[in-house]
């Protein structure tokens, strides 16, 4: 048998074939490149979590530290309130204490306790002493006690001892 014609090469896949082949390839290895995508995007956000959650952590511990200190502080500065105040009432205190000195008497030391006052120095004489100095220091003081020691020239060096209790 024999033809006019000549035989054509016949291909293994249609021209359609190929088409739809080469599209599912392409869908495919696009769908893989989208899913290694993910999967790396993944693992970065993963890797991103953990690392914002040690921050967290940080940060956590960080306000604790600053909250410890704040309170320190705040305790500080009611203390340096309170010292502040008893000094300027400590300081009120000695200058009306310098007030009450009457001219001839003469101090030598003073001895500021938190609740008593030690008085020392001289006078002329002892009714100088009780009649200008003692009534206001038995106005200030619950307990007051004076002692006078005559000196070579005449005067008295006294020691006053004196107490506030207070009430309970």
């Amino acid at each position: 048998m024999y033809s006019f014609t000549k035989a054509n090469k016949k291909n293994i896949f249609a021209e359609d074939t190929i088409l739809w082949l080469i599209f599912i390839g392409a869908i495919s290895s696009m769908m893989i490149f989208f899913s290694l995508f993910l999967v790396t995007k993944s693992y970065l956000y993963k890797k991103d979590i953990k690392t914002f959650k040690q921050q967290i952590t940080q940060n956590n511990k960080q306000i604790n530290d600053f909250s410890k200190k704040i309170e320190f502080i705040k305790k500080e500065k009611i203390l340096y309130t309170k010292i502040s105040v008893n000094n300027e009432l400590l300081k009120d205190g000695v200058k009306n204490l310098l007030d009450l000195i009457p001219d001839p008497i003469t101090l030598t030391n003073i001895k500021i306790e938190k609740n008593s006052l030690y008085i020392y120095g001289i006078t002329p004489r002892q009714d100088v002493y009780n009649i200008l100095l003692l009534p206001p220091l038995k106005s200030i003081f619950t307990d007051t006690k004076t002692n006078f020691y005559q000196m070579d020239n005449g005067w008295y060096s006294f020691e006053s001892i004196n107490i506030l209790k207070e009430d309970k």
